[in-house]
């Protein structure tokens, strides 16, 4: 056991305040919208707040941090991809203005305005399938940083998976999106100052000299070039890329620029928070790095195993445990704690609205606020039991945060995409978006399911893979789109959109 009583005390004031908001923010729901998006309130500080800490979560450090120690100084091109995304975004409002001045609750709204209530339930369908595997690692991930970083024995892995689960659903369940954003704020000041410190104490420990030199010996060149990394390489550069368009707008943090007060706010919004969005990136994987040296040296301390192999994941929260002294080792756990939280009830709530808003409502309009709030509600439970299940029975075959870019890619390449071409192409139709939609949310599911399951022929094998998938998902829906929409313009005529004046 590495927790003393000051690491104890600190991570139980933490969650007796937390719960505390949760519990107080009961009467500040009136309606669906303030349940699901915080009444459209939310100024450009307090948005910029809870995205930031809703898209700094212990998972995200935990798969920043294994690709460190998996790819080296490389891994940090895909915080500068990220950055260079968030600028485009923010600049020309890419998306999430058009949406927002439409005052749209989720994305696949969006498409039963432009296109038909068919496609909106298809695309709700890829968003909750891509989401909920995307999140399914969530508590397996979140589970094992609190096993290695308190020191419990393994076999309590499951235990604490449970217990994490019910926490989050405590809280998501009685106050929706206010709590969430109350409580991320919150959150937000306790995961910037524990990432800072621990950052510090992660590179003086090992030396930074020492750090450059490990890697250089162990990695050579490819530690530094994610072009010349084995890991990495150029194919998994273009397919990030390909996605630049597309940055910050998965569904979880999209509602958070659905939430504020306009359109405008929007945009900067996200024109501010690409730095942050580069940090959560650099600094976790800075950790991986330094954990990777720490290993590679004379630790006295074993990198534990999974099915016989180093588990890299776990290199991480091992490493913060041996070097971090007793008081920020508590901090940095409750830090870990308010980016699970403040990462899984934002998705939980997110996956829930939009499969009773996207699915639920289009075949039962009838339903009034307050079941609509209580099917929401129901639905948190259920998401949260199968990311319970999908995550223990779940290993993904590449690094985790691979496993997260596939399942982006399955929403981002099919749903934003066609978004995007119905707000800015008048000739896009609905038999070109259901071609494109169809089509790129099935192409990812090979690399999920195949890749790494010894199904196909080794010869094969290259055909399953993320980078080959991710990349060959983004142009077959383009294509299908494209062309699709073009043979079809006279049987079936585009549907205009009505807007404000945000889009064209």
């Amino acid at each position: 056991m590495h927790f003393i009583w000051i690491d104890w005390a600190t991570v139980i004031a933490f969650l007796a305040i937390t719960t505390g908001v949760a519990l107080g923010t009961r009467r500040l729901i009136s309606d669906y919208d303030s349940f699901l998006l915080a009444g459209r309130s939310l100024k450009l500080y307090l948005a910029m707040a809870t995205m930031g800490a809703t898209e700094l979560g212990l998972v995200t450090l935990m798969y920043f941090s294994e690709q460190g120690f998996r790819s080296g100084f490389s891994a940090f091109a895909i915080g500068v991809i990220a950055l260079i995304g968030f600028s485009f975004v923010g600049k020309t409002g890419f998306i999430i203005k058009g949406l927002r001045d439409l005052e749209m609750r989720t994305i696949a709204e969006f498409f039963g305005l432009r296109y038909n209530r068919s496609t909106q339930i298809i695309a709700a369908v890829i968003t909750f399938a891509a989401g909920l595997m995307n999140m399914g690692l969530f508590l397996v991930l979140g589970a094992k940083f609190l096993l290695y970083m308190v020191g419990l024995p393994p076999d309590m892995l499951p235990y604490l998976m449970v217990g994490l689960l019910l926490l989050v659903l405590a809280y998501t369940v009685v106050g929706g999106m206010v709590s969430v954003v109350l409580t991320d704020y919150l959150q937000f000041l306790i995961l910037f100052t524990s990432v800072v410190f621990t950052t510090y104490f992660a590179i003086t420990h090992v030396g930074y000299d020492t750090v450059l030199d490990t890697v250089q010996r162990e990695y050579g060149d490819g530690g530094f070039d994610p072009f010349l990394s084995e890991d990495l390489g150029w194919l998994f550069i273009v397919w990030l890329v390909f996605g630049i368009p597309f940055s910050g707008m998965w569904p979880p943090a999209l509602s958070r620029a659905l939430s504020t007060v306009d359109g405008d706010t929007s945009k900067k919004l996200y024109s501010f928070i690409g730095l942050s969005f580069l940090g959560r990136a650099l600094m976790p994987m800075m950790w991986g790095i330094c954990a990777f040296v720490y290993f590679t040296g004379d630790s006295s301390v074993s990198l534990p195993l999974l099915d016989g192999e180093p588990d890299t994941a776990a290199a991480m929260p091992v490493y913060l445990s041996q070097i971090l002294p007793a008081g920020v080792r508590g901090l940095m756990a409750a830090a870990a704690l308010a980016a699970m939280m403040s990462t899984f009830d934002s998705y939980l709530l997110c996956w829930s609205s939009i499969l009773i808003n996207d699915i639920v409502l289009p075949l039962r309009p009838e339903l009034n606020d307050r079941q609509k709030i209580k099917l929401t509600r129901f639905a948190v439970v259920g998401c949260g039991l199968f990311v319970l299940g999908w995550g223990y029975l779940y290993s993904p075959p590449e690094t985790f945060f691979r496993f997260m870019a596939i399942t982006g890619t399955m929403y981002s390449a099919s749903v934003l995409l066609t978004t995007a071409a119905g707000l800015y192409w008048k000739k896009a139709n609905t038999p070109g978006t259901l071609a494109s939609l169809v089509v790129a949310g099935t192409l990812p599911l090979t690399t999920i399911f195949l890749d790494g399951a010894g199904i196909l022929p080794a010869e094969y094998e290259w055909m399953v893979q993320d980078k080959v998938v991710g990349i060959a998902t983004f142009v077959a829906s383009f294509a299908c789109i494209v062309i699709v929409s073009l043979l079809t313009q006279t049987s079936h005529p585009p549907r205009p959109l009505r807007t404000t004046g945000a889009t064209s």
